[in-house]
């Protein structure tokens, strides 16, 4: 009788600590979630396609992965007590283009590959409406906008790639 209240209270305390751990692990799902003050705001998409310089459907061939300078760098930005604001060094995606709906593409432009959760990633082989402002210089990466979503082929994506085309194909029509 003593041996099966011992696995009896085993039980319930494998149960415990399940329980525990699913507990002090909810909140882990989102800890690589960007947070900030105040909380960004998305565009909508036509929203974003009046405020762009650039507008265009791309595939991600390459992404190019940090160099270890690169990723020294990083680590150090990251681990730097009082460093301040800064910008983390970003990969580099090599894209190919589709159809520009808006303004034009630097020839050999490569984009920022967000490397937080605070800025957009672009998987490889990915297809993708583009929001972005023009590059600053010559020879610059693009930035893409927040609003810049993945085409998955379904039909949520096929409607906002079709309310993007239509904002600027009527960007002179009064819209809500």
């Amino acid at each position: 009788m003593i041996r099966s209240v011992g696995r009896m209270g085993a039980a319930c305390m494998q149960r415990v600590v399940l329980a525990m751990a699913c507990v002090l692990a909810a909140p882990v799902g989102d800890a690589g979630a960007c947070v900030t003050d105040p909380p960004l705001r998305t565009p909508e998409p036509r929203e974003a396609a009046r405020g762009a310089d650039i507008v265009a459907v791309i595939h991600v061939d390459h992404v190019e992965p940090l160099t270890a300078r690169e990723r020294a760098e990083t680590d150090r930005l990251f681990t730097t007590p009082g460093a301040g604001p800064f910008v983390p060094p970003a990969p580099s995606a090599r894209f190919s283009v589709r159809r520009v709906l808006k303004g034009d593409i630097p020839v050999g432009a490569v984009i920022r590959n967000g490397p937080t959760s605070c800025e957009v990633y672009l998987a490889e082989g990915g297809d993708y409406v583009l929001f972005a402002m023009k590059p600053p210089a010559p020879g610059d990466r693009i930035v893409p906008m927040d609003a810049t979503f993945r085409l998955d082929n379904t039909g949520y994506d096929a409607a906002r790639l079709a309310e993007v085309e239509s904002s600027l194909t009527h960007s002179n029509s009064l819209s809500p």
